[in-house]
């Protein structure tokens, strides 16, 4: 009883010390906020940027659960100013280890006794993160990581986050409800993700997804899970050593050609992503190394997203519509993702698309980096807001972090560029303009349905006086599916698939001649 109080206690001063620290800080952003829609100039840039590094400050003081936080909203651009976002990019989930036998606990509740499980165990954790720490061990002869959850880690976390819904009941009311909507709905999505990142049989099913999917097909290994000693909070896997990613002048000193290291990384994440049920949502540097061969190495598999069929679409929609600069493209495309509201003003939205290709200083899209499209979409959906969906919002982060290590490899690297090349040798553009046909003959379907079923009133019609005239036009409409059909034959030619071309070629005219026919 009286330990249950003191918990409460604890609680308490949490709650009332994390109200106290986060007020002044959200006020701040809420100017910002303001003034980034509304105010320009070097001062009110200054100001913003200051204040997004004293937030990201104060989210490390506050602990696991915040850093967590802050790595999720780095991806919000519907939220954030982008100096905010600029600056919880740059927070990294690095943390002292606790002492060893704060959590051998832990480990001999999941594996039983150290000593009697592995041939040896060093004590000495070689990294620390917010929610856990790993360990080097040799497991039968083989040289194996130790990942354990942090004492408490668990208790921690769900404190923090019942603290944070508390404060945000509060501020109900307080603030505008589009600010308390997303604010709501980034607590939902970083509830369900941290919960997962601390069970670490679901991080193992990730690896082995992941693994299974780029067998054979990309340069990366991912070190393999020990299911027999992996639990929810203890997880085995291969030792793979290798140089950190970033680390260029030792990976020169190793004869490593870093611009076809870049490559391979981005080509591989792109792969996954558009290729793949599941993508590595987390590539900081802290979670890819190098082999002494130039094999990429992979770790941390808590953090993963998805993208179902219709996202990936309008991805690659996307994606197509900024390297060429096709304005309605790029509208469609984030309209499609749920980027924006369908409701929203699409002349507004073009305007605001165009100012930001228009500032990219007459450089040719492919030539930019994804950053800048990037920032161009980013500042377009902070304008006009709308919920984000989970799957987007990781991959807007795994974008982000993946192109900063491929400029540090090569300063010169253009995501786009090797984008474009991807879509042309994997015929990815191919499957894009396949499914625009695709779509364009379903709606054209649904209108002939919808036509269909005003017929018997257009019989009546015809009947009627005025039957001549319609007549006439009724004749014409044969003729004008089969200029239809010509079209999307042009199209399909256009895009190298031919013999889609013929066949509808062939369907229009048979469709003409049939009509012809009928009406003799």
């Amino acid at each position: 009883m009286e330990e249950d109080r003191d918990i409460l206690k604890g609680i308490f001063r949490r709650e009332v010390r994390v109200f106290f620290l986060l007020y002044p800080a959200f006020r701040r952003f809420q100017k910002d906020r303001k003034s980034a829609k509304s105010e320009g100039g070097k001062d009110w840039d200054y100001r913003r940027e200051r204040n997004g590094k004293k937030a990201v400050q104060l989210f490390i003081e506050l602990g696991p659960a915040f850093i967590k936080l802050g790595q999720i909203l780095s991806a919000r651009p519907d939220l954030l100013p982008k100096e905010y976002i600029s600056s919880f990019e740059k927070l990294q989930d690095s943390v002292p280890p606790s002492p060893f036998e704060e959590v051998r606990p832990t480990l001999e509740e999941n594996l039983g006794k150290l000593d009697e499980v592995f041939d040896n165990f060093d004590r000495e954790a070689i990294s620390g993160a917010s929610l856990g720490q790993v360990y080097r061990a040799t497991y039968k002869g083989k040289d194996v990581a130790v990942k354990v959850n942090r004492p408490d880690a668990e208790f921690i976390v769900k404190r923090d986050i019942v603290i944070l819904d508390r404060i945000l009941r509060f501020a109900r009311g307080r603030i505008e409800n589009f600010l308390y909507l997303s604010i709501n709905n980034v607590l939902r999505d970083f509830r369900k993700r941290i919960i997962e990142e601390m069970n670490y049989e679901k991080e193992a099913s990730n690896s082995k997804r992941i693994a299974r999917n780029i067998s054979g097909r990309e340069k990366i290994i991912v070190p393999r899970v020990y299911d027999e000693l992996s639990s929810k909070r203890v997880l085995v896997m291969d030792y793979i050593s290798g140089t950190k990613i970033t680390d260029v002048r030792k990976l020169k000193e190793k004869n490593i050609d870093i611009q076809k290291l870049a490559y391979d990384l981005d080509i591989s994440f792109i792969r996954m992503l558009l290729r793949d049920d599941i993508f590595h949502a987390d590539p900081h540097p802290g979670n890819i190394s190098v082999t002494d061969s130039g094999e990429i190495i992979l770790y941390d598999f808590g953090m993963v997203g998805d993208l179902d069929d219709n996202t990936r679409y309008y991805l690659l929609s996307l994606y197509d519509g900024l390297t060429r600069g096709d304005i309605d493209q790029i509208v469609d495309s984030l309209i499609g993702v749920k980027a924006l509201s369908p409701a929203a003003n699409r002349g507004v939205i073009k305007k605001s698309v165009e100012l930001g290709m228009a500032g990219m200083s007459g450089k040719r899209a492919e030539d930019s980096e994804i950053r800048e499209l990037l920032e161009i979409a980013n500042d377009v959906v902070f304008e006009f807001p709308f919920r984000l969906p989970t799957s987007l919002v990781l991959y807007m982060r795994m974008s982000s972090l993946l192109e900063g290590i491929c400029l540090s490899l090569d300063p010169e690297f253009k995501f786009v560029k090797v984008l474009r090349k991807l879509f042309m040798e994997e015929g990815l553009l191919k499957e894009l303009y396949e499914k625009q046909i695709s779509m364009f003959m379903e709606d054209s379907i649904r209108s002939i349905e919808a036509g269909v079923a005003i017929l018997p009133l257009l019989r009546r019609k015809l009947e009627s006086e005025e039957e001549k005239p319609l007549i006439k036009k009724r004749q014409s409409i044969p003729m004008a599916i089969f200029g239809g059909f010509l079209i999307l034959s042009g199209i399909y030619e256009y895009g190298k698939i031919p013999d889609i071309g013929y066949l509808l070629f062939g369907l229009g005219f048979l469709f003409s001649l049939f009509s012809v026919i009928r009406r003799e």
